[in-house]
């Protein structure tokens, strides 16, 4: 349950910083951030 708790919080921030990232002027820290997220839930979840 805990696991499927985040990864709804992870597809909410990782789309909310990519869709942010879209109308920026400067996006890459959205990118940034977007990718950051995934990228520390597939490690956490490689971890178990």
């Amino acid at each position: 349950m805990k696991n499927l708790i985040l990864f709804f919080l992870t597809c909410i921030i990782g789309t909310g910083a990519l869709l942010a990232g879209t109308t920026m002027k400067n996006p890459l820290p959205a990118f940034i951030v977007g990718f950051g997220v995934w990228i520390l839930f597939i490690y956490r979840m490689a971890r178990k």
